[in-house]
């Protein structure tokens, strides 16, 4: 037997180890599984498809090369033995992110983005690997940030600034400290482009600005019957204080 062959026999069985250990999803046993039957699958693609479809299961988009150079064992939630035997049964493997990206762009597999596409199921981009319908979801999710970044609206600087006085009085008056008003300038920002990121660990107040860049749009636009607000939060808690601090 070649040893390409055997380190596949041993790396087919410690997947199938892991899985019923219940280490391993059955699903990404046979997500590997269905990458080696579309063609030549060197361990090195086996052992990354498996990895790729574990990490999916997590909430993962992608599989960072280095994390795979590194060993992902902490990504996975496993012991450092469990992926070093891992490791071990696929035989040698690529030292660092730039082989595994060498490894993986000469599978029929995989394809990466600066090559022809011929519609293959795993995509490689730069340092990334995805499953095509991830990487397809991020790009098009980035180049509409993109897009609407670039575009800026037109407003009124003074009745804008009125009505920002107007909404951050309470701050003044309870006698914040002297230094720049983030949260007002977070508002101001958020209204003259078309997108607008808030970010702040608990407490700093991002729900609060929030609130207030809604009546500031509100307050601002020609027709504010013509408005469209849609919120949405990440779990009933957050729902809740998005609202109480809205009807606020």
């Amino acid at each position: 037997m070649a040893k390409h062959e055997a380190n596949i026999a041993l790396l087919w069985s410690e997947l199938a180890r892991l899985s019923e250990a219940g280490e391993l999803r059955r699903l990404s046993c046979a997500f590997a599984r269905f990458i080696a039957s579309l063609g030549s699958a060197p361990p090195a693609l086996v052992l990354a498809s498996s990895v790729l479809s574990e990490l999916e299961g997590q909430g993962h988009s992608c599989l960072l090369l280095a994390d795979l150079a590194a060993g992902p064992a902490a990504l996975l939630g496993w012991e450092d033995d469990q992926w070093k035997e891992l490791a071990r049964a696929a035989g040698p493997l690529p030292r660092n992110a730039q082989g595994w990206a060498r490894e993986l762009a000469g599978c029929q597999q995989v394809w990466e983005v600066s090559a022809f596409d011929y519609d293959q199921p795993l995509v490689l981009d730069g340092d990334r690997l995805y499953l095509r319908r991830y990487w397809r979801d991020e790009t098009l999710v980035a180049q509409a940030v993109r897009a609407r970044a670039t575009r800026l609206r037109e407003v009124d600087a003074g009745q804008v600034r009125g009505w920002l006085d107007m909404l951050f009085a309470s701050q003044r008056s309870a006698g914040v400290p002297n230094g720049p008003d983030w949260q007002k300038l977070a508002c101001a920002i958020a209204l003259r482009g078309s997108i607008a990121i808030i970010t702040g660990g608990p407490g700093t107040g991002k729900t609060y600005t929030v609130a207030r860049l809604l009546a500031l749009l509100f307050a601002t636009a020609t027709e504010a019957g013509s408005q469209r607000i849609a919120l949405a939060a990440p779990t009933g808690k957050a729902a809740a204080r998005l609202k109480q601090s809205i009807d606020k």
